[in-house]
C-alpha cells in the first residue's frame, strides 16, 4: 500500500514538472521581445595604421541600424546584414532587423542577390600610335628551313611549257603540274604560287582551255585542266595571304590574252561558266567535266571581296543558276558544287560567308521569271529551286540551298493563280 502511495506521488511530481515546463515555454514564446542586445562596444582593441588616433577603428566591427564601411582587417560578429560593391570590393554592414526594408534594394526582384551594372567601357579603347603597322590576324606565313628546289623547277616548267601540244603520253608539263599540285597544299608554297603572276597566268590558261582529245584520252585526275585547277584551289584554301596576292594582280591577270589571242583571259574565264551543249550529247558530258574543274577555283576566288564584286557585276550568279537548271545526270556534280559555293560564300555565316551581299531581298512573280531574258534573274532562284525539288529527285543540295534562301529572307513568288 505504501509503495502504491509512493508511486502516485512520483507520478504527480513528474506531471507537475512537465506542466511547469510547458507553461514557461508558452510564456517565453508569447511574451514580447525585449530590447535588442546592445552592439559590441567600440572600446577595446583598436587597429591603427597611422599615428593619428582619429583614424583608428575597433578590431571587432560595431554595427548600428545603418550601413557602415567594414575594413578588410576587421572581425565581423555573426548575424549582420552585409553587402558588397562588386566593382570596388568595398563591404558594408549593419544590424540585421527582420522585416526591415532596404531602400537601396527597392525595385529589385526579391530573389535576386546581385545587381549587375555594366561598366563604362568608353575609355577602354587601345591608344594606337600614329603610323603603327596594320594588325594582320593571320600573320606572316613561316618559310621552311630549307626550300625545296623541285618546287621552283616545277613552277618554271609550267610557265615554259604551258602552250605545249597535247599528247596521249604524259609530258614534262603534266609532270610539272603534278609536282606543283603536291606543293600547293603547303601555305608557304601556296603563297609562292599566288604571288607569281606568270605562274598564275599559266594555270588560268590551262583551266580555261578546253581540249576534247584530252577528255577522251586521259583520266580526269591526269588532265591538265584538272591539275591546274586543283593547284590553284589548294593554294588558296584557307590561305588569306595567298588570296591577297591574287587580288593584287587580278586586274592585270584578267586583262591578258588567252593562248590563242582570240579573247581576254577575263572573257574566257566567265564564258566558261555558261553551259551551251545540248543535253545528252557527248559535248554536254565534256562540258560538265570542264565545268567541275573551273568551279573548284571559282569557289576559292569568291572569298575575295574584290573578285566577288566583279563576279556579281559580270552576272556570274545568272550563270550559276543556268548550271543548276541544266538537266542531265552528267551535270549533277557541277550542280552540287554550285550549290555549295553559293552557300559557303553568300548564305552560311558559320563557314565565313559574306551575308547581305546576295541575293537581293525582293521576290519576282512567276510570269516575270518565265519571260525570255529575265528567267535567270537573281530574284528567281527560290522559284526555280522549288521547281527542282518538286519535279526532280530530292537532291540534298537543292533542299539545303532552298531552305537557306528562305531563311535569308527569300519567299516563293506567287503563281498565276495567286496573282
Amino acid at each position: 500500500m505504501a509503495s502504491l502511495r509512493m508511486r502516485s506521488i512520483i507520478r504527480l511530481s513528474i506531471a507537475f514538472l512537465l506542466l511547469s515546463f510547458v507553461v514557461s515555454s508558452i510564456a517565453s514564446v508569447s511574451s514580447p521581445p525585449g530590447p535588442a542586445s546592445p552592439s559590441p562596444s567600440a572600446k577595446g582593441e583598436l587597429i591603427c595604421h597611422t599615428d593619428n588616433s582619429a583614424e583608428c577603428y575597433p578590431k571587432v566591427f560595431s554595427p548600428t541600424e545603418g550601413f557602415q564601411t567594414v575594413h578588410d582587417d576587421q572581425d565581423l560578429p555573426p548575424g549582420l546584414h552585409v553587402r558588397m560593391n562588386i566593382w570596388t570590393g568595398q563591404k558594408e554592414a549593419k544590424l540585421n532587423t527582420p522585416g526591415a526594408e532596404d531602400a537601396a534594394l527597392e525595385g529589385l526582384p526579391v530573389d535576386q542577390a546581385v545587381m549587375v551594372v555594366d561598366p563604362d567601357l568608353s575609355e577602354a579603347k587601345p591608344n594606337i600610335p600614329s603610323g603603327a603597322p596594320v594588325y594582320e590576324p593571320v600573320g606572316v606565313v613561316k618559310e621552311p628551313k630549307e626550300k625545296n628546289p623541285g618546287f621552283f623547277q616545277a613552277m618554271d616548267s609550267v610557265k615554259l611549257h604551258r602552250n605545249a601540244a597535247f599528247s596521249a603520253e604524259p609530258s614534262v608539263l603534266e609532270d610539272a603540274l603534278a609536282e606543283l599540285e603536291d606543293f600547293s597544299h603547303d601555305m608557304y608554297y601556296g603563297q609562292q604560287i599566288a604571288g607569281d603572276e606568270d605562274t598564275l597566268r599559266a594555270l588560268f590558261h590551262l583551266v580555261t582551255k578546253r581540249d576534247a582529245d584530252e577528255v577522251t584520252k586521259r583520266s580526269y585526275a591526269d588532265r591538265r585542266d584538272f591539275l591546274a585547277a586543283t593547284t590553284l584551289s589548294s593554294a588558296l584554301q584557307n590561305n588569306p595571304p595567298a588570296l591577297k596576292d591574287v587580288e593584287k594582280v587580278w586586274d592585270s591577270l584578267m586583262a591578258g590574252q588567252t593562248n590563242s589571242g582570240a579573247q581576254s583571259l577575263k572573257d574566257a574565264f566567265y564564258s566558261q561558266l555558261k553551259p551551251r551543249a545540248e543535253q545528252g550529247s557527248a559535248d554536254a558530258s565534256n562540258e560538265a567535266t570542264w565545268m567541275r574543274a573551273l568551279l573548284a577555283v571559282v569557289g576559292k576566288l569568291l572569298k575575295s571581296d574584290k573578285i566577288r564584286s566583279e563576279f556579281l557585276d559580270n552576272k556570274g550568279m545568272e550563270d550559276f543558276l543556268r548550271i543548276l537548271m541544266t538537266k542531265g545526270t552528267e551535270w549533277e556534280p557541277a550542280r552540287a558544287k554550285v550549290a555549295k559555293i553559293v552557300m559557303d560564300n553568300f548564305l552560311d555565316e558559320n563557314v565565313g560567308a559574306k551575308t547581305g551581299v546576295w541575293p537581293p531581298r525582293i521576290t519576282t512573280a512567276q510570269y516575270v521569271c518565265d519571260t525570255e531574258g529575265r528567267e535567270f534573274d537573281d530574284s528567281c532562284w527560290v522559284l526555280y529551286l522549288g521547281r527542282i525539288i518538286k519535279d526532280g529527285p530530292q537532291e540534298a543540295w537543292a533542299q539545303e540551298l532552298y531552305s537557306m534562301l528562305q531563311f535569308g529572307g527569300g519567299k516563293v513568288p506567287p503563281t498565276h493563280n495567286e496573282l
